[in-house]
């Protein structure tokens, strides 16, 4: 196996954690708010300190990322996450989860920054889409794990015991990132870096003036919005609407997301592959026809009283909702020039999270408690998502009225 191969493979099962650790929130979110005495509104923060430490984290990351040791700094990163994470056991209280929340925020940020700029450095750029497509296949993966193991250990040992398991494993991939080397940035790229020896003035003035960047993270943020909402409430709607029960509700979402972002994403990224030398958006045509036709679907899954009409429809959802990830992620990262990739990744996770999922899972809260907090209440709050998707697919559409890529 290549060195190149190695690392991918490595970034990939960190980013399997990741997404481990952040879901295992959502799926132990009734019984540690019931315990912890948590409102609604509450409940909706515990995620959204946790995006609000991680998008203030990740511009400066990115920053030190375009200067200094990348492995080391994603090593620091994933430790200090993993040991928050298992701290949450301790917590007694809301500001106390809070506060390691907030610590894993700041450790994924490290991370975040620079998982995609490492993989950009390590293919040539007409194979990104197809790399991309593993190391996001953890997005899905790690999700259903973090689904499904917390509400599985939540239901049989406690909401503690859930934080504590996700929690260990980052030591590992924190002690192996360590030792590795960083790999030589835009050494895989065809052009030549434009942005090379500006200041940080003006290479911060290249990523906001750049068309491409600017069209795929405006999309990204409404995109964001929508799944930050659909992901930490899921469980609890099966829950109140349903009468699912938690470990139930775990293993349901973790088996659609691993099917659904398996299909969705794998399809994303070998369909912008084999078909971007012909049509070289096709990857943000996809995106955007499968976003549209999502819209009817999540509609279905909030509003359908029978529960296996919502299981179909929330499959059918999910599925079409993962198929963006490969090709709009690769392009945000490749439309940079290698010497600001990092700090345009950093700020591309800033402004996602600032107006999408750090906000999204307190707003459907608190519009679910007005409404009176039952589950008929939660999936009319839910429906938020909606209009978020459909901005998501109009900026695509919009930015194509040009090519967005070079033929």
């Amino acid at each position: 196996m290549t060195a190149a191969r190695r690392l991918l493979l490595l970034l990939t099962g960190i980013n399997l954690v990741n997404y481990l650790d952040r879901m295992v929130v959502a799926a132990v979110i009734e019984p540690m708010g019931r315990d912890l005495g948590l409102s609604d509104t509450q409940r909706g923060w515990v995620n959204g300190i946790f995006l609000l430490a991680y998008m203030v984290g990740a511009p400066l990351f990115g920053l030190l990322a375009d200067r200094f040791h990348r492995p080391r700094l994603v090593a620091v990163g994933v430790g200090l996450w993993s040991l928050a994470t298992a701290g949450a056991c301790l917590v007694h209280g809301f500001w106390g989860l809070l506060f390691t929340r907030s610590l894993v925020g700041i450790g994924e940020a490290a991370y975040a920054s620079l998982g995609p700029a490492l993989l950009a450095d390590l293919f040539p750029e007409d194979e990104r889409a197809a790399k991309f497509t593993w190391f996001y296949l953890a997005i899905p993966v790690g999700s259903a794990l973090g689904y499904a193991l917390g509400g599985i250990v939540a239901q049989h040992w406690g909401w503690r015991q859930a934080f504590l398991v996700a929690g260990l494993p980052g030591l590992f991939f924190a002690a192996r990132m360590a030792t590795l080397a960083d790999p030589p940035r835009g050494g895989q790229d065809q052009g030549t870096d434009t942005a090379a020896g500006l200041s940080y003035g003006l290479k911060l003035r290249a990523i906001l003036t750049n068309r491409v960047w600017v069209a795929c993270t405006g999309s990204y943020v409404a995109y964001t919005f929508a799944m930050g909402a659909l992901g930490f409430w899921g469980s609890a709607f099966l829950q109140r609407r349903h009468g699912v029960s938690v470990g139930s509700a775990g293993e349901v979402f973790g088996l659609f997301l691993v099917v659904t972002g398996i299909l969705g994403t794998f399809s994303g990224g070998l369909l912008t592959k084999r078909l971007q030398h012909r049509w070289p958006d096709i990857g943000v045509d996809l995106s955007a026809l499968t976003l549209l036709a999502s819209i009817p679907a999540v509609f279905w899954a909030l509003t359908s009283g029978n529960l296996h009409a919502t299981y179909l429809a929330f499959f059918l959802a999910m599925l079409m909702l993962f198929v963006n990830t490969s090709p709009v992620n690769a392009l945000t990262v490749s439309c940079l020039p290698a010497s600001v990739r990092a700090t345009g990744t950093g700020i591309n996770v800033l402004l996602i999270h600032l107006l999408g999922d750090a906000i999204s899972p307190a707003l459907v809260g608190r519009v679910s408690e007005a409404g009176g907090a039952g589950g008929a209440a939660l999936g009319k709050a839910m429906l938020l998502v909606i209009p978020a998707i459909l901005i998501s697919a109009v900026a695509l559409i919009w930015a194509r009225r040009r090519p967005l890529v070079s033929a």
